[in-house]
């Protein structure tokens, strides 16, 4: 059961990658979010488009799956740690944040304890670093703030480039994640 609701809530969360990820960068501009939470969020877009991939070995949509799920532990820090600005940006992106405690639900019930590989990549958000862009300085510095936008939006166009055929048939192979997962647990 929890494998299907799993790929029931992620299959329409990939769908909306792309819209997400515009999303997440108005989280990173808004300054009445509190300042870690949008040092995390510039930290996990510079995750996405460093193509550097929460899963190891995994390619492709499953590959974009790992930056969903890394996003959604990101948000639910924002949701805790600012929770008016949350609410601002829940109404301006419903689709994206409403299903947010169902899709962690489902998350922690695929994954069990290999959840706590995803937590370790979105600790090093805060210092991650890309093309000599930090996430802190692309929150605190405009010349860094309009790198990342334009660096996203060229993302979008270069590199999350599926639909919903491409979603549905990688999904049918979801298990492949699992073993890369566990594979790290522990370390």
């Amino acid at each position: 059961m929890s494998r299907e609701r799993f790929i029931e809530l992620m299959t329409p969360a990939l769908i909306r990658f792309s819209q997400d990820l515009k999303s997440v960068l108005r989280i990173v501009e808004d300054p009445n979010v509190d300042d870690e939470s949008r040092v995390a969020s510039a930290g996990s877009l510079l995750h996405v488009i460093s193509s550097s991939g929460a899963i190891p070995g995994v390619r492709g949509v499953l590959r974009h799956l790992g930056d969903v799920l890394v996003m959604r532990i990101v948000l639910d820090g924002v949701r805790k740690r600012s929770p008016d600005a949350f609410a601002k940006h829940l109404a301006e992106s419903p689709e994206m944040l409403e299903p947010l405690s169902e899709e962690l639900d489902a998350m922690n019930a695929y994954l069990g304890d290999r959840v706590t590989v995803l937590e370790k990549v979105v600790e090093k958000f805060p210092t991650l670093n890309h093309q000599g862009h930090q996430a802190a300085a692309c929150v605190e510095d405009t010349e860094s703030a309009t790198w990342l936008y334009d660096a996203v939006h060229e993302a979008l166009i270069d590199q999350i480039d599926f639909d919903d055929e491409d979603v549905a048939r990688e999904l049918k192979q979801v298990d492949t994640i699992l073993a890369p997962l566990a594979s790290r647990v522990g370390r």
